[in-house]
């Protein structure tokens, strides 16, 4: 079986390809329950996303993962995370590549002002360069 816009060679390409994405997938789903974790009391949480995406006319599948630790502190809330590459077929990065170079770390602090105003400044460090990132403040106003 074929779809008419693919040849053979490519829709043979683009059932592995789906076979990886659902396989990210299912691993995402599985690890939801340790995804978002409060630690305790004490304000402090870990959340983890797993992104798998595949561009169909690129022919390219990347996947990663993004651990971030968050803190509340009373209307304020501290984030600190990073983007690890787990594959990119277009560049062959896999997991083991991460642990070469040292990580890009995100910076982030967000401050409910009102129900409809929200405060938010952030920031990264690259550890490898040793340089800090542009400093980004922004104001959310929802309505």
């Amino acid at each position: 079986m074929s779809l008419p816009f693919f040849t053979t060679v490519q829709f043979e390409r683009y059932i592995i390809i789906m076979r990886r994405v659902f396989i990210a997938a299912a691993l995402a789903a599985s690890a939801t329950v340790a995804g978002a974790v409060d630690l305790g009391t004490t304000g402090v949480t870990l959340n983890t996303d797993v992104v798998a995406t595949h561009m169909v006319d690129a022919e390219t599948t990347t996947m990663t993962v993004e651990p971030e630790l968050g803190y509340a502190f009373g209307m304020a809330n501290f984030t600190m995370g990073t983007m690890l590459n787990i594959w990119d077929n277009d560049n062959k990065v896999t997991f083991d590549d991460e642990f070469d170079h040292l990580p890009v770390v995100d910076f982030g602090v967000t401050y409910g002002l009102t129900d409809s105003v929200e405060l938010e400044a952030t920031t990264s460090y690259d550890l490898e360069a040793e340089e800090r990132g542009e400093i980004k403040l922004m104001t959310t106003f929802s309505f």
